[in-house]
């Protein structure tokens, strides 16, 4: 399989097949596994288990016993989390190539993700070393990915978690398997003691649900859609685990009145760069771009230019891409403009991995737009809507979803002393890849956002 061709630093398929359970490489409990196809042609990449709740529970008592042993002490951990950066940089190239074949991105904004997120990790490390110690007991971290950016996720969240003394439990997504493993296996190397890091490879309905009903984790961090981060709220009042969040596609960018030519251009050449990603990366991606009416036409003309010769990463499966062209479907029926896309290849070759076509809708005026917004849900796959404002009131009301809490607001021209709160960081002419680069990151990327019926402590 493709995954024999990488080098021997990063895992290979006797370790795909396998979770990684108390710093050993474990067959599951029962014998069943899952095919990984690369998205961008279909080929099996390898094969990894499809693992059950008996799985899960000696992940925890792995992850428990390790909370007692040297992970504890705080320069002990300090050393090996530096060290799982710095090994990481020199293997670099090669992650960049793995989350190639994972994701279907392209070699050039593989490299580009992975060097904002290795800054962004080191920044936290940094941080946390150098400031205050964490203020609850280390627990046993429940982690259960995206299929989007996994790297990423293990980086932020996971690494976030493990900067604070936690041990973790980390379920990847099916559709992004490859690089939660590859990073256990350079922990493992760099040495880390066994049981702080676990990976559990498995469906949602399996392995997922036997985290999220747990009552023997001490926090739980879920990226997902609305459905998972529902899932999850609701089985609070059974374990009493603390839940955080991690939405996707809560990045957006507003254009004020003040905007010049330079910035309208440099808006529409970093959209299109962040419509690339938005299939395999919603943490860099952008869904949205609220333009105030006197710039509408401008704005509306150079972003679409730019975003047409897009090609995007690839949507993993079927129903990601019934679920991108549903939301374009439902715009265009209600009145969205769809100025281009709005189709995906019948393409036999990519049938693991949907070429949805990069879409701009033109949604008009934000009485208009937030209804339909409201109506479709969650953003999907590479598709931009663009709403336009008269008022401050106007912006404000197209960004109170709570997706947005845990997102960039990216300010393009003078806001006039404005600054919508929705956002869990404001930045000004830069897109989102611009602005991890510059290390700026919402603090939900790292922590999350508590919802309902998680508190800042340990479980009660």
């Amino acid at each position: 399989m493709i995954v024999d061709t990488l080098p021997n630093a990063l895992p290979t398929d006797d370790n795909y097949g396998r979770n990684f359970i108390g710093g050993e490489w474990k067959f599951p409990a029962a014998p069943y596994e899952f095919e990984i196809r690369n998205p961008l042609d279909s080929t099996i990449t390898t094969e990894v288990p499809l693992s059950s709740r008996i799985d899960v529970t000696r992940a925890i008592s792995a992850a428990s016993d390790a909370l007692h042993g040297p992970w504890r002490e705080s320069q002990t951990r300090g050393r090996s989390l530096a060290r799982l950066l710095q090994r990481c940089t020199e293997l670099s190239s090669d992650l960049a190539r793995l989350q190639c074949t994972e994701s279907g991105l392209s070699w050039s904004d593989s490299t580009a993700l992975l060097d904002a997120t290795l800054k962004l990790a080191r920044g936290r490390l940094a941080e946390r070393v150098l400031g205050t110690p964490a203020d609850q007991p280390p627990v046993v971290s429940g982690h259960i990915l995206s299929w989007g950016l996994p790297i990423s996720e293990m980086l932020l969240s996971v690494f976030s978690a493990l900067v604070d003394g936690h041990t973790v439990v980390v379920k990847p997504s099916l559709r992004g398997a490859l690089t939660p493993d590859a990073i256990a296996l350079i922990a493992g190397e760099v040495g880390f003691p066994p049981g702080v890091i676990n990976i559990v490879q498995g469906t949602g309905v399996d392995v997922g649900a036997a985290l999220i009903s747990s009552p023997d984790l001490g926090r739980l961090c879920v990226h997902g859609n609305e459905n998972t981060l529902a899932r999850a709220s609701r089985a609070y009042p059974f374990t009493h685990v603390p839940l955080t969040t991690l939405r996707g596609g809560g990045n957006a960018a507003m254009v004020f009145p003040g905007a010049s030519d330079d910035d309208i251009v440099n808006l529409a050449a970093e959209t299109a760069a962040a419509v690339r990603v938005n299939s395999a990366g919603a943490l860099f991606g952008l869904h949205a771009i609220a333009v105030h009416q006197d710039l509408a036409e401008r704005v509306i003309e150079a972003v679409t230019e730019q975003v047409r010769i897009v090609r995007p990463a690839p949507l993993p499966v079927e129903l990601q891409r019934r679920r991108s062209m549903s939301r374009v479907h439902r715009l265009a029926a209600a009145g969205g403009r769809v100025r281009c896309g709005g189709a995906v290849r019948d393409d036999i070759a990519h049938r693991m991995g949907w070429l949805v076509s990069p879409t701009v809708i033109e949604l008009g005026t934000a009485a208009r737009a937030i209804p339909l917004l409201d109506a479709v849900g969650e953003p999907s796959g590479p598709v931009l809507t663009i709403s336009t404002w008269a008022t401050h009131s106007d912006l404000d009301r197209l960004f109170t979803h709570a997706r947005h809490r845990d997102g960039y607001g990216s300010i393009w021209g003078d806001d006039v002393g404005h600054n919508t709160a929705a956002f869990g960081t404001i930045v000004r002419g830069q897109s989102p890849l611009g602005a991890a680069r510059a290390g700026l990151v919402p603090r939900g990327w790292y922590e999350g956002v508590g919802v309902q019926g998680a508190t800042t402590g340990v479980k009660r």
